[in-house]
């Protein structure tokens, strides 16, 4: 939809404490620059946000949102980095039933604090759902969109870029993992317009599409702001917390639907293990599973190369141990299953129930992966022990 706009893009006059983040942090000398923000239709937008996509290792929606949230308010935070600070690179989850939903954070221990507190952020949401709306404009005004579960379609992390009033309404539109779909029909992947999403419910010359779910499921806790400033903690203490969630990952006992670390990973393997009929009534969604896992593990691996230096001695050298561990799960699983085989069910092609690992050799073998990854896990951790015992 083509709507009106100010001639010119202007960066806010009153910006949060947050924006000027990158220019604070001497660790850091990349420069970075604020999205603009432009005036529409008595509301604003946050111009350039681009597509969300699985595919790209970027498969953690939240972490994927988070990290592009912070590009477009000029802070300096790779989607590897965001990884590791929260925790979620650690991560092992699953339901019995293998249900996608298996791998949204949420479901575990959701440690968005630990990138704040990184960061200089304070994360927090409105207990007052009425009061949401009012600041989710003052945010965006500002140049710093808005996070939350189920924007529009299924309730996966999507991140709110502007709005506008029409029909003296306030609309809201922005961005979701969603947006880029495969059409079986033409064999074709369409970004600008899915088939299911009007011409009319589309936004700015970016292309945003209207969030009918807005402000999100379970707003008072799920929707996320991230306009305050916080006084950072610095990138070594980050990493002792981030290897302290690498411990509390796995150290979870079972949820009402949901198991965690080494109780996960033996879901996968006896899924893998079941007989051509039992594994296809009762396993689905497996490249969505191995996809993730494997997105998770090779974003520890850089989060830990790229942390290395923050450590001496000792240390040091047991964290290099460490981070050749995580490479070697990876290369472990991509041994069987190729990237790139895992990606296509992210975007619907197939859909979930029918992308199927269905060569039996090949489920046998990734069984047999998963279980020296097991291993792999567990020596890791408790090197992590030995790092964090001794931690000067």
């Amino acid at each position: 939809r083509n709507i009106k706009q100010t001639p010119e893009s202007y960066s806010p006059k009153k910006k949060p404490e947050i924006l000027r983040l990158a220019a604070e942090n001497a660790e850091r000398t990349e420069q970075h620059k604020t999205y603009a923000v432009i005036s529409s239709n008595g509301g604003s937008y946050i111009d350039g946000v681009p597509m969300l996509k699985w595919g790209e290792w970027k498969d953690n929606s939240y972490c994927g949102c988070i990290a592009a949230l912070l590009k477009a308010a000029g802070i300096p935070a790779s989607y590897e980095e965001v990884m590791g600070l929260s925790g979620v690179c650690w991560q092992a989850i699953m339901r019995n039933d293998w249900d996608p939903s298996s791998q949204m954070p949420q479901n575990g221990k959701l440690c968005e604090k630990n990138v704040g507190d990184a960061l200089g952020i304070e994360v927090y949401s409105i207990g007052d759902e009425s009061k949401i709306s009012e600041q989710a404009k003052r945010s965006l005004d500002s140049g710093i969109p808005i996070l939350m579960v189920g924007g529009r379609w299924a309730p996966e992390w999507t991140l709110t870029c502007g709005y506008i009033i029409e029909d003296d309404q306030d609309k809201f539109f922005g961005r979701t993992y969603f947006d880029c779909q495969h059409y079986e029909p033409t064999k074709k992947t369409i970004e600008i317009q899915p088939p299911r999403i009007p011409e009319n419910e589309i936004y700015t010359e970016n292309r945003y599409f209207y969030q009918s779910g807005f402000p999100g499921w379970v707003p008072n806790v799920l929707t996320r702001f991230y306009d305050k400033k916080g006084k950072p903690i610095s990138r070594k203490q980050a990493l002792m917390v981030s290897l302290e969630t690498c411990i509390m990952m796995f150290e979870q006992p079972p949820g009402e639907s949901h198991k965690f670390g080494y109780d996960a990973y033996d879901v996968l393997i006896s899924g893998f293990e079941l007989g051509d009929a039992e594994y296809k009534e009762k396993c689905g969604n497996d490249c969505y599973h191995i996809g993730s896992l494997l997105d998770a593990r090779r974003a520890a691996y850089i989060y830990l190369e790229n942390s290395i230096g923050l450590l001496d001695g000792e240390n040091k050298t047991k964290l290099t141990e460490v981070k050749k561990i995580y490479k070697s799960m990876v290369d472990n699983l991509l041994s069987v299953v190729p990237y790139n085989e895992t990606t296509p069910v992210f975007n619907s092609t197939p859909d979930f129930t029918t992308a199927t690992l269905s060569v039996t050799q090949r489920r046998k073998e990734l069984a047999e992966a998963l279980k020296e990854n097991k291993d792999l896990e567990r020596k890791a951790r408790a090197i992590i022990k030995e790092i964090l015992n001794n931690w000067t």
